[in-house]
């Protein structure tokens, strides 16, 4: 996700711009939307209470990354347009959110009156590194995928200086893995037809800074990207060093190893010979094994694999406690594989409980007095999200909701007895006693 904040005089040329034949209009504030004309005229009338100032258009730009096009919904893409305006400040104003479909991005546009409905002046000045800092915010809140240096930029379309620059970053790239000393770079990057120049400090030899010149257009390091400034230059040459030095100690290692191995191939071979006749008489015994009982019902070998692994199974013909009565239903497990639960609906399906549309099975379990980890639906059920729900007393109207578990000190200090609780689903011995 990356933004750019735009001023200009003109709202008319801003939404003709935006207003494209693929334009698609998803929101709109304190502005008539019928026609792109009457959108003019909205912006307009509210600008000429401030006619002294200049650029009162604001425009935004907000592109996302080709890996998050399957999440890019309206709706999804309309929240994070507020929630950036909101973090800049752009609050109490008009604004249209215009989705475009004419690139392989996924992006939006924003167009806003720097007049604010107060008539006071939004100022969004000086305001590069909050931008930075804002698109950091929303991609880490929503998983969005970061850009990877320069790669995604398409070279062909560039001209010089920047197409000299690109290349040149390219050229750095490409070599300074390959460099222990700051001759190594100069000399490969000769092969590019970029000359190196360092700059020294004036009372010793000691470089502090660096140039790159391609043809007749020259950048200072920091100026092709901040990591090919000489201090950082140095640092990677110091790194590929220790790099170099830690190869040569693995590779010793890795010799050690495969001697090792070597001498330990005959024992591995007894092992398994061992190994191979102890599943032998497992499987032996297994003719014997008796699976978990339900209430009258014998399990199968699947039954018992599905439960266990925290799937749900469905039993018919279950004697309740009376002895008599028989009933079917779905059987599951709480989180912890020591409850056994009921439900006559299917477990996996979704109900409408409290804040969240979640599984059948959470809701009982919350209900029961379990803390789970719910599946619960996200954005409109395109997404999945997974918090951890509970109620502190069974009688509580709502449950409490944390998205980190709040049983990690309890389970830290249950691994740290002796002796774990037994789950309450007991196998029956080996064989039934006649």
């Amino acid at each position: 996700m990356i933004a750019k904040n735009i001023k200009g005089k003109s709202f008319k040329g801003c939404v003709s711009y935006v207003m494209n034949d693929t334009a698609e209009l998803l929101e709109v504030e304190g502005v008539l939307a019928s026609s792109k004309q009457d959108i003019i005229r909205s912006f307009a009338m509210q600008r000429s209470g401030r006619k002294e100032i200049k650029q009162p258009a604001g425009h935004i730009p907000l592109s996302f990354a080709p890996e998050d096009k399957e999440r890019m919904t309206n709706d999804f893409m309309v929240q994070l347009a507020k929630e950036y305006m909101e973090e800049m400040g752009i609050k109490n104003t008009q604004y249209i959110i215009v989705r475009h479909h004419n690139t392989d991005n996924e992006h939006i546009h924003i167009v806003y009156n720097r007049i604010d409905n107060n008539l006071k002046l939004i100022s969004v000045n000086h305001d590069y590194k909050r931008n930075i800092k804002v698109c950091k915010k929303l991609k880490d809140k929503y998983g969005l995928t970061y850009g990877k240096d320069k790669e995604r930029v398409k070279h062909e379309k560039l001209r010089n200086p920047d197409k000299a620059k690109y290349y040149i970053h390219d050229a750095i790239k490409t070599v300074l893995p390959n460099c222990k000393t700051p001759n190594d770079l100069r000399y490969n990057l000769q092969k590019f037809g970029i000359e190196l120049e360092y700059k020294h400090k004036r009372t010793s030899s000691e470089i502090e800074g660096v140039s790159f010149r391609y043809g007749n257009i020259s950048f200072k390091g920091s100026e092709v990207d901040r990591k090919y400034s000489f201090g950082n230059i140095k640092k990677a040459l110091e790194k590929n060093i220790e790099e170099s030095k830690k190869r040569g100690e693995e590779e010793l290692l890795r010799v050690q190893a495969e001697q090792k191995a070597r001498q330990e191939a005959a024992l591995k071979v007894k092992q398994k010979a061992e190994e191979r006749v102890r599943k032998e008489a497992e499987a032996k015994a297994q003719v014997a094994k008796r699976n978990i009982i339900i209430k009258g019902v014998i399990l199968s070998d699947e039954q018992e694999k599905t439960l266990m692994g925290g799937g749900h199974i469905f039993l018919k013909n279950m004697t309740a406690k009376d002895g008599k009565t028989q009933f079917s239903a779905y059987a599951f497990l709480n989180d912890e594989k020591k409850q056994l639960l009921f439900s006559y609906d299917n477990p996996d399906e979704f109900v409408k409980y409290g804040k969240y549309e979640m599984r059948v099975r959470d809701k009982i379990l919350i209900e029961n007095g379990y803390m789970t980890k719910a599946k619960v639906k996200w954005f409109g059920g395109v997404n999945y999200a997974y918090p951890f729900l509970w109620k502190v007393n069974k009688s509580d109207a709502e449950y409490k909701e944390s998205w980190n578990d709040p049983r990690l000190p309890i389970i830290q200090k249950e691994e740290q007895k002796q002796k774990p609780k037994q789950p309450i689903i007991q196998q029956k011995n080996r064989e039934r006693k006649r």
